[in-house]
């Protein structure tokens, strides 16, 4: 052997050497896919020794993993590189490895010889992105508790409301029936029926909030959705502002329903807390939908304090907050531009300070749909006043139908009952008109005017109506209602309750 050979022989064991401390599977199969050359790193990936593996058929080291690489081999055969990931057993019966597998095609003159692979290990990478991916589906599912919880007392006064009603009827049919008077019972049923129905109603809105698996995709008609949203944030929004809809027919998306009910919600939530407390007739968010060509454009603006230029740059960002320690983490809009992001879509803001925001949603449509015209939509009217009966006089104040109709039929039968369904027409009619009661069974939430406003004012011109309230509530969730109930001298009736209690609270006050 020439001192050259014995060079080239020591500088091949070198190079051998250093291939065999790589952390990576090399390897030589040449176009009759048999092995002629593999590193150490094929013993510890797949129990077999380099040595045995030389002459050997792909086939033999891969097993049940050759059909699935297959069509890489017969791609490098053919000159073409190939880069894919692969999924490897641990031939040990441990936790499998991620692999990333790089085919690189051995051409000379135009022919291909055979070709080399190099395989990494990608373990800690995938590991780490799956820890992101459940940290996010965490994320979104903790934002999506936060939004319920923020709900929660909005959906549990409102379930009460009808809750009550359903009671109250059920009372009174029960009394008329052993009183041997029935006439009044199908009306009594009816309602009581109506109230339950109403109460599921807003139970199936929540599970619009709560359902949906993340990664399923189906087309999502955008005005339902925006509807159902709004059902559900009006029962804590109604209490700050009036809500008016201008809505397109726009069709659908392709999204997830929960998904983007959590983008609404999130974004009307925050149009609230934007929004001061005690003055819900001025205030006001607006749902618009409209639709250019493919494209659906969702707004929901407030005429809050506005954002600060400065900061509209940063309100996306995850942990960025400009509410207060304990309102929020910072997450609520960050999760809905990611969730926005994942439909094709976009989100953006407008603001002014003192003029307040304009939150837009742009989203492609899911298919085609002609436009009906657009309806804009406010809250009722109050109920006019009723005319007066005789004998003493209970003025019933709630902004819930049902149930100060079932109210009125429980007490009419010992007492003049006078129905108001808004705090504004109860203090017109008990101070402009300085209507004469004897007691004032009130609810405490109500939009705009509450009655903690009612309360105040009222007494304010007339005193003499101190110790004439009873106070209704499902559900104190503002911060003035629960103050209100912490420091108010009244009897306060916890809905639903019975016509029993009611009525003995009328009766001792009709009496003092």
């Amino acid at each position: 052997m020439s001192e050259d050979d014995g060079r080239a022989l020591r500088e091949l064991a070198q190079l051998h050497a250093i291939v065999d401390k790589l952390p990576a599977m090399l390897a030589y199969w040449d176009v009759d896919l048999k092995c002629r050359f593999a590193n150490r790193a094929y013993e510890l990936w797949f129990g077999v020794k380099p040595e045995a593996l030389l002459g050997k058929h792909i086939e033999t080291l891969l097993g049940p993993l050759y059909p699935l690489n297959r069509p890489h081999i017969e791609a490098a055969l053919r000159g073409e590189d190939q880069l894919f990931e692969r999924e490897i057993p641990d031939p040990a019966g441990g936790r499998p490895r991620y692999a990333q597998a790089h085919y690189i095609s051995d051409v000379v003159d135009g022919t291909v010889r055979g070709f080399t692979v190099l395989v990494v290990d990608i373990t800690a990478r995938k590991n780490a992105e799956e820890a992101v991916r459940r940290m996010e589906r965490k994320l979104r599912a903790t934002e999506r508790l936060t939004a319920m919880a923020t709900l929660a007392g909005g959906i549990a006064h409102e379930i009460n409301n009808p809750l009550a009603s359903i009671v109250a009827s059920l009372d009174f049919g029960l009394e008329r029936l052993e009183a041997g008077q029935s006439a009044d019972v199908r009306t009594a049923l009816a309602e009581a029926r109506e109230s339950a129905l109403r109460a599921s109603a807003i139970v199936q809105s929540m599970k619009l909030l709560a359902r949906g698996d993340p990664g399923k995709r189906e087309p999502v008609d955008v005005d339902a959705t925006l509807e159902d949203s709004v059902a559900m944030a009006s029962n804590v929004i109604r209490y700050r502002a009036r809500v008016t809809r201008e809505l397109g027919a726009v069709g659908t998306v392709l999204g997830n329903p929960s998904e983007l009910a959590q983008v609404f919600v999130n974004l009307l939530l925050n149009a609230g807390h934007a929004l001061p407390e005690g003055r819900a007739a001025q205030n006001e968010i607006r749902v618009t939908t409209r639709r250019d060509g493919d494209r659906i454009t969702i707004a929901i603006a407030d005429n809050g304090a506005g954002i600060p230029e400065e900061l509209q740059t940063r309100i996306f960002e995850p942990f960025f907050t400009t509410k207060d320690v304990g309102g929020g983490v910072g997450l609520g809009l960050s999760i809905s531009a990611g969730l926005v992001e994942a439909m094709g879509g976009e989100i953006s803001v407008r603001s002014k300070v003192g003029e307040g925001s304009v939150f837009e949603i742009v989203l492609p449509a899911a298919g085609e749909q002609v436009p009906k015209p657009s309806v804009a939509r406010e809250e009722p009217a109050a109920t006019p006043v009723r005319q007066p009966l005789a004998r003493p006089r209970v003025l019933i104040v709630d902004d819930e139908p049902a149930l100060a109709r079932s109210l009125e039929r429980v007490l009419s039968l010992d007492y003049e009952v006078i129905v108001l369904t808004s705090g504004r027409a109860a203090i017109e009619a008990l101070v402009d008109r300085r209507l004469a009661v004897d007691v004032i069974l009130c609810d405490l939430m109500m939009p705009a005017i509450t009655g903690a406003d009612v309360h105040d004012e009222v007494l304010v011109h007339r005193p003499e109506l101190e110790g004439r309230f009873i106070f209704m509530t499902g559900g104190a969730f503002t911060p003035r209602g629960r103050d209100f109930l912490e420091t108010v001298r009244a009897p306060v009736l916890e809905k639903p309750f019975g016509t029993a209690t009611v009525r003995a609270l009328v009766s001792a006050l009709t009496k003092s």
